[in-house]
């Protein structure tokens, strides 16, 4: 017969067993850790801190559970902004209120694109932490393009060349302020800001208004210059024309005073033009007869001729 006590302990190593797999599976899974595709891992030991030079990349990675501690952050470029535009899902800071050359006050929204240094990953979680955005970005961005702001007028934040160099100057001192650390002789910064763009500035209606009169002046002003310059051109041209004709006419004088031949096909070209074209002021003429080789017998045309003897 089958023993009683037999079957208990066979169930009881089956469970055992199955407890101890599932133990074991637990284990393994809390030594992996998986991070992300666009993520980096560095990793925090109990007892002797952060580990330096250990970044993780997006992958499989193994750690010693209660000892190690992986903290992943976002590597991948994004775009924040400085608005009180309530709606904005990235903002981090409100709008930059700043003070221009030429005593205006106003407020501009600003957006940023960085990411954290995959390759200094692990010195960023060291001396600043995870809350680098508030702790190190903010303040930066708000104090360098207050400064870059000092030094233009309100109304170059309505020019597009202005505003370019405004967010280029102001691009550029923000890199030079964020922090960095050497490595092999070679400076590396901890967070890579690659663009600014600066918003629509908030002008009081009375600063607005003055500046569109302004800009409609000075459209009207490079209007007119640019009338006057067509009309000096005009001139110009026609002043060329004028001397170019005087000139051909003293030369065909000169010529034909030189060349009795020239004189005569000058007369006929006037003759000629005389017949084609003829006015009530004069009759018309027709060419009767030609003798020699200078000379031209005219008549007045026989059809136009009463006409013009009983005007």
């Amino acid at each position: 017969m089958y023993s009683t006590g037999g079957a208990q302990s066979q169930v009881r190593w089956l469970t055992l067993g199955g407890i101890t797999l599932l133990a074991a599976l637990g284990m393994l899974r809390a030594c992996l850790y998986v991070t992300l595709p666009g993520h980096a891992t560095v990793v925090f030991n109990t007892f002797s801190g952060l580990q330096k030079g250990r970044v993780e990349l997006p992958g499989v990675m193994f750690r010693i559970p209660g000892i190690e501690t992986p903290i992943t952050y976002s590597v991948l470029t994004r775009v924040w902004e400085f608005t009180n535009n309530p709606n904005s899902a990235n903002a981090i800071s409100n709008a930059i209120t700043v003070n221009t050359a030429d005593g205006q006050a106003f407020a501009v929204d600003v957006a940023i694109a960085l990411k954290p240094n995959v390759a200094t990953l692990d010195e960023l979680h060291a001396t600043i932490g995870e809350k680098y955005l508030s702790t190190v970005v903010v303040p930066v961005v708000r104090s360098k393009i207050r400064d870059v702001s000092a030094s233009f007028d309100s109304e170059d934040f309505y020019r597009k060349s202005q505003r370019a160099a405004i967010e280029q100057q102001a691009l550029d001192l923000i890199r030079q302020e964020m922090p960095s650390v050497n490595r092999n002789g070679q400076s590396l910064p901890l967070i890579e800001v690659e663009g600014l763009f600066l918003g629509y500035p908030d002008f009081p209606q009375a600063l607005r208004d003055s500046i569109e009169r302004k800009q409609v002046a000075s459209i009207t002003a490079q209007t007119a210059a640019v009338r006057a310059q067509i009309q000096q051109k005009e001139t110009e041209r026609l002043l060329i024309l004028a001397a170019a004709n005087q000139r051909a006419i003293e030369l065909k004088g000169q010529a034909a005073a030189e060349n009795a031949q020239l004189a005569d096909l000058l007369f006929y070209e006037k003759l000629q033009e005389r017949i084609q074209n003829p006015t009530d002021a004069l009759p018309p003429l027709r060419i009767i007869r030609v003798e020699g080789e200078a000379t031209v017998f005219l008549n007045v045309d026989p059809r136009q001729a009463a006409v013009h003897q009983a005007q």
